[in-house]
């Protein structure tokens, strides 16, 4: 049995401040140029949908754990007020160094996702991509979430299971060529550096929606995302890319694939079965206020 922790900070810090892969920027105003800046720009169209009306407002969003802030990005290019919240100064650093690059703005905040730093009522949406895995009560992270939710708002949590019968499986042995052939010499003769162990839970949707009983909420949304294989030699957290012109066409093919999903299904192709994707997203507004 899993030991209780309240999140993983130590090893995310730790690769934050010692990895290339951080400088990478996964927005893009223009077409996806690898395949992480096509799952960012699926995920932002697909939330978008999600939304409604209240996409088109423009109104103040805050991004727990924000990492780069790559999903906060698409909110600030399309007039969002963003706040971005993450634990490590290392990762807001990098945020910030990665918002002043796409000429966005954004307020950046030190803070635990336990004890959300803001007053009561907010923020329109509260969102988080690869945050709640990390945490085995996860209760407390989305209760904070939905107290700092105005009545109405969208809480937006995009989770990464460990789950390894996804879409991915059958894709192993592709990575585990492109590993080999960067260890022999792709990478310039060196090994490929470890990257830190990072935990992450396998619960899935129905342990999230169970854990929100009792809270004020409506119209909860669950199903799949990420429909395609992470292809890299190198695919633990942080993700490593593959040369500029193997992602390009790598993107172009799933684009593709995402094209024929959208017909066959009718809905936006990045959108699968929980069982099928990479990872879920857990959905849902703040209940209005009792008169």
């Amino acid at each position: 049995m899993k030991q209780p922790i309240s999140g993983d900070t130590g090893n995310f810090d730790k690769s934050w401040r010692t990895r290339k892969e951080t400088l990478y920027n996964h927005w893009t105003a223009g077409q996806p140029a690898n395949q992480i800046q096509l799952a960012f720009r699926s995920h932002w169209e697909v939330f978008q949908d999600l939304m409604g009306p209240l996409a088109t407002t423009k109104g103040c969003v805050l991004e727990v754990g924000c990492g780069r802030g790559s999903l906060s990005s698409y909110f600030a290019h399309n007039g969002w007020d963003c706040t971005l919240l993450d634990f490590s100064p290392s990762v807001l650093d990098t945020a910030k160094a990665v918002f002043k690059r796409n000429g966005h703005s954004a307020s950046f905040v030190p803070g635990d996702a336990n004890r959300l730093p803001f007053p009561d009522s907010s923020f329109d949406v509260t969102c988080s991509i690869g945050l709640l895995e990390h945490f085995e009560d996860v209760r407390k992270v989305m209760s904070e979430q939905l107290r700092v939710l105005k009545p109405g708002g969208w809480f937006l949590g995009y989770v990464v299971p460990e789950r390894p019968d996804n879409v991915q499986r059958y894709f192993r042995w592709v990575n585990a060529i492109l590993k080999l052939v960067a260890k022999l010499g792709g990478n310039g003769g060196k090994a490929v550096v470890a990257k830190p162990d990072i935990y992450r839970s396998d619960f899935d949707s129905t342990h999230y929606a169970n854990e929100l009983k009792g809270l004020p909420f409506d119209n909860l949304t669950v199903f799949g995302m990420y429909p395609m294989p992470m292809i890299s030699h190198s695919p633990e957290f942080p993700f490593s890319l593959l040369p500029a012109p193997v992602e390009w066409v790598l993107t172009r093919i799933f684009e593709g694939a995402l094209a024929v999903r959208r017909l066959v299904t009718g809905r936006h192709g990045w959108i699968c079965s929980e069982q099928m994707g990479q990872a879920f997203l857990v959905a849902f507004q703040k209940a209005p206020v009792a008169p």
